[in-house]
């Protein structure tokens, strides 16, 4: 139970940083600093990718942070996106928010703590960078 409210709050805390800048960059959402993988399309995600995400599809996600409650639908898209810039695609896809990637990465940094998540390649992505 501690580990959802202390994701919630980390996510709820890094989005209020991130949103003092008080003005758009000009790029589209999500384009913040993250760039797509070898032959993605920032804007589409791979085929696994978006297949692993269409059950959040049906979650009422109002905030990314949401997200946190519903690992059960996340660990499937960690172990299916090719990237986390991938993992970006697919999450704009079916979630209607905007999707910061500083936020994206500190949510997956947290679930890659889960160990059986160490070789997919978001976690190795994460852990090199």
């Amino acid at each position: 139970m501690k580990r959802p409210l202390m994701l919630l709050a980390l996510v709820v805390l890094l989005a209020a940083c991130g949103d003092q800048g008080g003005g758009q960059s000009g790029g589209p959402v999500g384009s913040s600093g993250a760039s797509a993988g070898p032959g993605i399309p920032s804007s589409e995600p791979s085929a696994d990718c978006a297949e692993a995400f269409a059950p959040i599809a049906d979650l009422d996600i109002s905030a990314l942070s949401d997200l946190g409650d519903h690992a059960a639908e996340v660990e499937p898209t960690i172990q299916s996106c090719e990237s986390v810039a991938d993992w970006i695609a697919g999450a704009q896809q079916v979630i209607n928010v905007e999707i910061n990637p500083n936020t994206v990465a500190l949510l997956l940094n947290i679930d890659c703590a889960d160990q059986s998540l160490d070789d997919s390649p978001i976690c190795k992505e994460l852990a090199s960078s």
